[in-house]
């Protein structure tokens, strides 16, 4: 699932490379040409694996978060910590991960934020609404071992809340107050979440955005083929099929089970493929899924190809 673990060694080489002198002195002042030399091939090369110095900055943003996205999922099975620690430890993570890409993270959020929303709609890539949407999960999971499954229908809340104070930390952090310590960050944004979070609890306000009206959660097929839907929509609409479709019995529960994890596991940031491969068998031949099972089976193919490469001479 995270695709940095299929990734051609050569594109790794640039990626990585460039990351370096992105980190170092801003993309703005790295040339192809250098990236090239450093990598030991020529630039018309280097072009045909990138086709403009966009696309490489892309990729290396791209690269970085399923970076940040393993270390998550280490630290998220420690099992020695509480949920409160593991969450604290994460955004440790993420904050030093923001200090070290620093100069790299300044142009990329600047070109964010100057983009036009429909611009940015029409080059989101299934890989970065995969990331959208499993961030979305995880952040709900983690709210509700928190603060308990009352606290769901303040997701979006919560979640606007906390993206707007991270930014507003690492921007003060870089510009005014470099003598702020990570700890210090992740500790006070923690506490500001818990009295959000208990203000909503005891006063039970309206929610300006529900969760089951947020794009990225309710997402519909997409008219365009290249906008693929996420996994997690179609297991729920499997789910509801199988529910009220299938009869009563063993079968049935073995399919409700069976699509249970298969979509716990593929929310996970680091799914394990013999998992997702045999969950999917499990499901092959139920008449009244297969057009959502191809479908799920077309996904994994062009979004996580690295699953079912090792499997293809089985088939």
């Amino acid at each position: 699932m995270n695709p940095i673990h299929g990734m051609n060694e050569k594109r790794k080489l640039v990626i990585t490379t460039a990351l370096k002198l992105f980190s170092a002195k801003g993309s703005a002042a790295t040339s192809m040409q250098e990236i090239a030399e450093l990598c030991g091939m020529s630039k018309g090369s280097l072009y045909l694996m990138f086709k403009s110095k966009e696309e490489l900055e892309a990729s290396t943003l791209e690269y970085c978060v399923y970076i940040l996205m393993d270390e998550m999922s280490q630290i998220e099975h420690e099992s020695s910590l509480t949920s409160r620690e593991r969450l604290h430890k994460q955004i440790e993570v993420l904050l030093t991960h923001v200090a070290e890409l620093k100069e790299f993270l300044r142009v990329q959020l600047r070109s964010m934020m100057m983009d036009d929303e429909q611009q940015r709609k029409e080059h989101c890539t299934p890989q970065q609404r995969d990331i959208e949407i499993r961030t979305l999960h995880w952040f709900k999971n983690k709210l509700e071992d928190l603060y308990g499954s009352e606290i769901e229908p303040y997701t979006i809340d919560l979640i606007l809340l906390t993206h707007g104070l991270f930014l507003s930390y690492v921007k003060i952090w870089f510009t005014e107050m470099p003598s702020l310590t990570v700890n210090k960050m992740a500790t006070h944004l923690l506490q500001m979440m818990d009295y959000a979070a208990q203000g909503c609890l005891q006063h039970r306000p309206e929610p300006l955005i529900p969760l089951d009206q947020w794009p990225a959660w309710i997402a519909e097929p997409q008219l365009d083929a290249t906008m693929l839907r996420h996994p997690v929509h179609i297991l729920k609409q499997m789910q509801d099929i199988a529910s009220s479709d299938l009869p009563a019995g063993q079968s049935k529960n073995d399919v409700l089970e069976t699509i249970a994890i298969l979509r716990q596991e593929i929310m996970e940031f680091t799914p394990r493929r013999a998992i997702i491969l045999g969950m999917m068998r499990n499901l092959e031949g139920i008449t009244i899924l297969e057009p959502m099972h191809s479908e799920l089976q077309h996904i994994m193919d062009t979004m996580y190809n690295r699953f079912i490469q090792a499997d293809s001479s089985h088939t």
